[in-house]
């Protein structure tokens, strides 16, 4: 019984954590260098203004995970959109105490790749928490399921 309950939390937190940011698409220095982000009123910006313009500027560049798996535009990152489905599946399996082991090792080699991929293409300052719990997540439910068996 704690078994499936445990299996139940891992997969429902896969779930939830599409909801983080996962990166951002330009880096700070980007944001702070290109006028043309922020709004501007005459050039009479306080530091205030230019602060909080900043802020809305970079909340606005962060991708959540769902972002990027709905995303269909950037074809290296379709990869999101296999790993939500199959955490979605999974989730549901779980609730149902199906057989997910097969699942659970796809997913993670899937979160692992695109991990790699995202480490490649991207400075490593753009990725976000979301990613790192996202596959410490994958990586316990993989290690729980296969530590059953």
């Amino acid at each position: 019984m704690q078994n499936k309950n445990i299996r139940r939390i891992l997969s429902t937190f896969g779930i939830m954590l599409f909801f983080l940011p996962f990166f951002q698409m330009c880096s700070d220095e980007t944001l702070k260098t290109n006028p043309g982000i922020f709004k501007t009123q005459s050039g009479s910006q306080s530091q205030l203004e230019s602060n909080t313009a900043f802020e809305e500027a970079k909340k606005s560049a962060i991708l959540t995970g769902y972002d990027l798996a709905l995303n269909a535009e950037i074809s290296v990152l379709s990869i999101f959109t296999v790993i939500m489905f199959l955490n979605f599946i999974i989730w549901v399996f779980t609730l149902r105490n199906f057989e997910i082991s097969i699942l659970i090792f796809l997913n993670t080699l899937l979160s692992i790749i695109a991990l790699v991929t995202l480490v490649v293409i991207l400075p490593f300052g753009q990725l976000r928490y979301g990613i790192f719990l996202f596959q410490l997540n994958s990586l316990l439910l993989f290690c729980f399921i296969f530590k059953e068996k």
